[in-house]
């Protein structure tokens, strides 16, 4: 018999251009929607930066207006507690002593002691004595100090020398000073002396009058100056009270803490925004620190501070992004899948079109009576009766995986001896694989299985088909089929190239065949393994590729619920014919 006439080469051109034609309309219009995707995913980008944007600048101007807040009321707290220093802390005392001990007139005479202070003190003074500890007069240009009597506590011997450096670096000069507040170290401790310099007699130079202040009333004065009344105003803060909105701490000119307010006033570690207001220079450098706490924008601010949206807004852009890439890549499947169905048409119309026309020819030749022997008539009907069993063979093909794509396909099991049908599927493609040079072998164990017979055909038939179109010219196929522990494990085996491991898997996809197939001009259509695949799950059973005793590809089969022929309970029945064996049941 001769074989099956080779594509022409013109014909071979045709079908390139084409594919090459519908894949540059392919790429067009995937390049348009993979720019229309991503000019998406930029937009989406540049709304989510302008959100983000636009809630920063909005939290920007909240935090300087509550700034602006905190600011306002540390200088209303800075001038406060000035004034209350002066006016009631040190200057009654300092005033008292003075005037007691003469205005300066005399520097041999006992200081004063807090008893005489305390005579006839009015309710002002005897707040200011609250803050002394002990009393002393001092020369500025000397250091001398001479403390009150009667003390349970004397001036330390550095106290001379270190007021003097102070008076000469907070003022102007040595011959008078308002009251002023001095933060003297010892050691570890920070100690405050209230000081004063007056002019005294013009021979004997100016004198100095102090006490050193208590530091727990000190810290009562800057308490109590902090709960007279509001530094907001009660429009602002709606009546809430200052102390669950504010904090204050009292800072050095080194910026270390003097006095901590917040234990007495409100939580500690506040963030919100923060203002620093500077005392004046002759109480102590000290500066007093603010902050707002930040659930007062809810109150200070209009519309409140807003909430951060970018976890929100970046979670939305990710997803955004991500359903543009599952898009981008459910394209490109959609793509590759439509290039395989071009692919598909266009090998099934070139696989239809062979056998086709040799069935045309050699039908023609009979009808024209053109055959000189009984040998070519024989011939010409041999070679019709092959190329109509490959058609059949391909059009079933086509049809299975149909369904099988529908989810239409349907199996009519019955109890079959799997020996005598798988010898009849054999001889039915022994025309088909003779054409090839290729000779088929089949051995297997006597068995019964529950199966559809059509099915089991199907499979066996793609199998060979496989074998022959991919196998070397001459060579033998062998199909096997033993018995397993109730398993019946069909085997297909040739002696060709192999199947390399990393696409054992992949060949069994729909149209999928290895790269070194896809340029071969009998590629075939791609759905065979496939459809053996998918009648096999149908049947409970499994289908892989593995290396043959020969080197070539063993293909695999194994159908759960055999019966040895001896064991089986159930009377087989007869083999299919070819007619009704070709045809799995299908429900259209």
């Amino acid at each position: 018999m001769a074989h099956s006439p080779q594509p022409a080469a013109h014909e071979v051109g045709i079908k390139q251009m084409r594919l090459g034609a519908d894949e540059r309309g392919r790429a067009t219009r995937g390049t348009f929607i993979v720019v229309l995707l991503l000019t998406t995913l930029i937009l989406a980008g540049a709304l989510a930066y302008q959100a983000v944007d636009s809630v920063a600048s909005h939290r920007a101007t909240a935090s300087a207006i509550l700034r602006d807040y905190a600011a306002f009321a540390a200088e209303q707290y800075g001038e406060r507690i000035s004034q209350d220093l002066e006016y009631y802390g040190l200057y009654p005392t300092l005033q008292r002593l003075v005037s007691l001990d003469g205005g300066g007139g005399s520097r041999t005479s006992p200081v004063p002691t807090r008893a005489d202070l305390q005579a006839n003190a009015n309710q002002g003074l005897a707040r200011s004595l609250g803050l002394v500890r002990y009393l002393f007069r001092f020369d500025p240009r000397t250091g001398d100090v001479v403390a009150s009597p009667h003390e349970a506590e004397s001036p330390p011997e550095w106290l001379g020398e270190r007021l003097t450096a102070h008076v000469e670096s907070v003022h102007d000069s040595t011959t008078y000073s308002p009251p002023t507040l001095a933060l003297l170290e010892d050691g570890d401790s920070i100690r405050s002396f209230a000081y004063t310099i007056v002019r005294g007699e013009p021979r004997a130079g100016p004198v100095g009058y102090g006490f050193e202040v208590d530091r727990d009333t000190l810290a009562g004065f800057f308490t109590a100056a902090l709960k007279r009344a509001p530094l907001l105003p009660a429009t602002l803060t709606g009546g809430v009270s200052y102390d669950s909105v504010i904090s204050v701490a009292v800072h050095m000119a080194d910026n270390s803490e003097f006095l901590d307010l917040t234990e007495s006033v409100a939580p500690h570690g506040y963030g919100g925004s923060v203002a620093t207001y500077a005392l004046h220079p002759r109480f102590g450098q000290l500066s007093v620190r603010l902050s707002l706490h930040p659930d007062a924008a809810d109150m200070l601010v209009i519309g409140g501070l807003p909430t951060s949206r970018l976890p929100f807004i970046l979670g939305l852009f990710l997803l955004t992004a991500g359903l543009i890439v599952a898009a981008l890549l459910q394209f490109r499947r959609e793509q590759e899948l439509d290039r395989l169905r071009s692919e598909f048409v266009s090998n099934v119309s070139h696989e239809l079109r062979t056998p086709l026309a040799q069935i045309r020819m050699f039908a023609e030749t009979l009808l024209l009576g053109r055959v000189r022997s009984d040998e070519e008539h024989h011939r010409s009907l041999a070679i019709i009766d092959k190329e109509t069993r490959r058609l059949s063979h391909l059009v079933e093909n086509i049809l299975l995986f149909s369904q099988s794509e529908r989810r239409t396909l349907r199996l009519e099991r019955q109890t079959v001896e799997l020996q005598p049908l798988l010898r009849e599927v054999v001889e039915s493609f022994r025309p088909l694989a003779e054409a090839q040079g290729t000779s088929v072998a089949v051995a297997s164990d006597a068995m019964v299985v529950n199966v559809d017979a059509g099915a089991i055909q199907q499979i066996v038939l793609n199998l060979l088909d496989n074998a022959i179109k991919y196998g070397p010219s001459g060579q033998q196929v062998r199909v096997t089929a033993e018995y397993l522990d109730g398993t019946a494990r069909i085997c297909v085996e040739d002696e060709g190239p192999g199947i390399p491991e990393a696409d054992r898997t992949r060949v069994w996809e729909q149209f999928g065949r290895l790269e070194r197939e896809r340029q071969s001009s009998n590629a075939g259509t791609g759905i065979g393994l496939a459809v053996v695949r998918d009648l096999a799950r149908l049947h409970e059973g499994r289908t892989y590729v593995e290396t043959g005793d020969r080197g070539g590809a063993r293909f695999v089969i194994e159908l759960p619920g055999a019966q040895r022929l001896d064991e089986a309970s159930v009377e087989p029945v007869d083999a299919p014919s070819e007619d009704t064996a070709m045809h799995p049941t299908r429900t259209s």
